[in-house]
């Protein structure tokens, strides 16, 4: 109901994305329900957290989204008459996954294992409280100084619906499995149907304007069938929340296939004295952990990224729409990442980074096609990009500024790895080896669909509008980039005793970001190799750096550290793979080099 309530925001929020957000509609709605109602309880100390106040705020944005239906009206017709076979699946996916886990849990439906009952603690001492910031249960008459706010969004969905805490802790976990596996479904078909339509549009114009000059490569006026990249989207959710890591089938051939020798846990403790778990791992688990409860809306942060990036010819704040949709878009996209800072700290620098760089990259572009493909850095295409990045990032924590007056950071700094603590390559392998192969595959076959590769393979290959200059040019440029890369890979291999797993992981990231910025004419396949650069750049952070919190200075240092980035980690290569074996499977198909392939 949420989903179909905030359409009208939604769609204006996503005014770039072939499905205009319809996807992300349910998560959209719930994160602007529980910012409303955690906002007038913590600024307004009479108002009593009870589901009277919840339904208030309900009947408001339902209010408010009537009248934006007026405005949204026509694109939301549009989008059903366009994809409506892909609408109803993904109703179908969210449905179908949240009963899924349901009907898990219904067989051991209890709360008392592992640390189940803490979580549900935090449930009820939120639903508990009558006033804001809500009370600690561990510690009477002082507030929560935790990240909460995942929890707190639960206990919302528990008050609008009548429920006790314990009936929301799963429901509540359902629930969200739902919403992150209709999330990383949505994201992945937006992604594979917008390059779907950049293709189809160059093919017709002759291999011209996938830069998306033509009017029908505008993303705001184009509106895209999806149902050719539904399967694309299945294969992610599946990567994203189903399947697990090589740990676990590595255990099952060693134990030849007996299932009743089969511990289910240790796929989660590769590293050594870390913890890797991921999504599917995590929800089987019913783990209420904050990272768990994020994840939904990390998805939600990186399609908001890609909307961004997609945008047409925006200047400056104008990135985030024209005339009405900017202070709406703004305003939610700084909604959604001030809201991971809340809920799971660890997800808040990651995603603002993904979003300024794909802001970055937008501004970069829009200057660049204005200038005719050429121009340098300017003082105003900084400008812009400053004022709408940290315009963003200024928003996004006063959105929260009561969040911050009441917490106190447990955070002790930053420290150094040391090389016994790094992990050993073969148990990367393990955790990331299927990613790593998709990814890799990737990367070779951008390079050898390149104009210059597809002469020498084949001669009588369309590359009339490639010029040998450019196609030297491209080489030089290349060619240097990867040879500085393999330099200081050797070097620090040599010189950083036990590096073997970060030397491998950087040089990963940086032949995916080298690979990036010979793409950008293809803003789908740019996006999904800066997803796949951003993993592994976070796993290569993780062999030189940690955050200290309780763990420093004991054996389990970088616990936490691993723990959670890996988790971003696994979330972004799922994106990254589902939506790369299109453009793996595309590379094979005979056929002239279009525009994407040059630079």
């Amino acid at each position: 109901m949420l989903g179909f309530v905030c359409l009208p925001l939604t769609v204006t929020v996503f005014h770039n994305v072939p499905d205009r957000g319809w996807a992300f509609s349910k998560a959209i709605g719930v994160a602007v329900l529980a910012f409303f109602a955690w906002l007038l309880l913590t600024c307004f100390h009479a108002l009593l957290f009870s589901q009277y106040l919840v339904a208030g705020v309900f009947l408001l944005l339902l209010a408010i989204n009537i009248v934006g239906f007026l405005q949204a009206r026509h694109t939301i017709v549009k989008v059903v008459r366009v994809n409506f076979t892909y609408i109803i699946i993904s109703e179908a996916v969210f449905a179908g996954m949240m009963f899924l886990l349901g009907w898990i849990r219904s067989y051991v439906p209890d709360i008392r294992s592992f640390e189940m009952f803490m979580d549900e603690g935090f449930i009820a001492a939120i639903m508990r409280s009558p006033h804001f910031p809500p009370n600690d249960m561990w510690l009477s008459g002082y507030p929560i100084n935790y990240y909460y706010y995942a929890h707190f969004t639960v206990g919302v969905l528990a008050k609008l619906l009548g429920q006790s805490p314990s009936i929301a802790f799963n429901t509540g976990i359902s629930t969200f499995y739902g919403l992150t596996a209709v999330n990383l479904y949505g994201v992945t078909c937006n992604i594979v149907s917008w390059a779907q339509h950049q293709r189809k549009t160059a093919r017709l114009s002759g291999g011209e304007g996938n830069d998306g000059s033509a009017e029908g490569q505008r993303p705001d006026t184009s509106f895209p069938s999806l149902t050719r990249a539904v399967p694309y989207g299945f294969l992610t959710m599946l990567m994203g929340l189903v399947l697990g890591n090589l740990a676990a089938t590595q255990q099952w051939w060693e134990q030849h296939g007996d299932w009743t020798q089969f511990n289910w846990f240790d796929p989660s403790r590769v590293v050594d004295r870390t913890i890797n778990e991921f999504p599917a791992f995590s929800f089987l688990l019913s783990c209420f952990h904050a990272h768990v409860l994020a994840l939904a809306f990390t998805i939600l942060a990186i399609a908001l990224a890609f909307n961004l990036f997609l945008e047409h010819q925006g200047k400056g704040l104008l990135v985030f729409g024209h005339g009405w949709r900017l202070p709406i878009t703004m305003g939610t996209t700084a909604l959604i990442l001030g809201g991971l800072f809340t809920m799971n700290g660890w997800d808040f620098p990651t995603y603002v980074g993904l979003t300024v760089v794909c802001i970055v990259l937008q501004q970069w572009l829009t200057y660049r096609s204005r200038a005719g493909g050429g121009g340098g850095i300017r003082l105003e295409l900084l400008l812009d990009i400053f004022t709408a990045s940290v315009g963003l990032i200024a928003l996004s924590f006063i959105l929260y500024v009561p969040f911050y007056l009441n917490f106190i950071s447990p955070s002790q700094g930053l420290g150094i790895v040391g090389p016994a603590d790094r992990s050993r390559l073969s148990s990367e392998i393990l955790i990331y080896g299927v990613f790593a192969f998709v990814f890799l595959s990737l990367l070779l076959t951008r390079v050898f669909k390149h104009p210059f590769f597809a002469r020498s393979t084949n001669p009588d290959a369309e590359i009339s509008s490639f010029p040998a200059t450019a196609r030297a040019t491209w080489l030089n440029r290349g060619v240097v980039s990867v040879l500085l890369v393999l330099v200081a890979a050797v070097i620090t291999f040599f010189l950083l005793h036990n590096s073997t797993t970060f030397v491998l992981t950087a040089s990963i990231a940086a032949l995916g970001a080298i690979a990036l910025l010979y793409s950008l004419r293809d803003r789908s396949q740019a996006f999904i190799l800066l997803l796949g650069s951003l993993a592994f750049t976070l796993v290569a952070a993780c062999e030189v750096i940690f955050l200290k919190d309780v763990f420093a200075g004991g054996d389990f240092l970088r616990m936490n550290t691993v723990f959670k980035f890996y988790f971003q980690a696994w979330a972004l290569l799922s994106v990254t793979s589902g939506a790369g074996l299109y453009f793996i499977l595309e590379s094979f198909r005979p056929k002239a080099t279009l525009a994407s392939d040059q630079f």
